[in-house]
């Protein structure tokens, strides 16, 4: 079984996981560890070492992270070293973690560091632009009015 942390800044790690649940229903692999304004740098190292304990039966964790070099991000890393189980990444948005809980749910898990590059892949195909553009009836439904 695979374990996912979830950690940010503020509430965007059960922001996240409370999307995911509404989403996929409540998953037990999946642990949200916010750090609040209220929260020390301590406090959060061991909110995360608390998750990581949680997960411990897990062949694998995958910590996702909201930005590169935040704390969330730089405790996951220092926490990591040497646990070749754990794969740290950032830039965490909603749709990549709905894909990461859904193949979780299913079984359909790879080594973690192919695991991590597909679902990396999988949040870049997240960002994107709207752009409106018309489309004009043709004649066929012109002609059913």
């Amino acid at each position: 079984m695979i374990g996912i942390i979830i950690s940010g800044h503020g509430t965007f790690a059960t922001g996240i996981s409370s999307a995911v649940e509404l989403l996929t229903g409540h998953q037990d692999f999946i642990v949200p560890v916010d750090f609040r304004e209220e929260h020390s740098e301590e406090q959060l190292k061991e909110n995360l070492k608390a998750a990581f304990d949680r997960l411990q039966d897990c062949e694998q964790v995958l910590v996702l992270c909201d930005i590169l070099g935040g704390s969330p991000f730089k405790n996951a890393v220092m926490l990591s070293i040497g646990d070749e189980r754990i794969k740290v990444l950032y830039g965490t948005n909603l749709g990549m973690t709905v894909e990461l809980a859904m193949r979780c749910m299913m079984g359909r898990i790879p080594d973690a560091d192919m695991l991590a590059d597909e679902i990396i892949e999988i949040g870049k195909t997240q960002i994107g632009k709207y752009k409106y553009e018309p489309v004009e009836a043709s004649e066929d439904f012109e002609e059913g009015i």
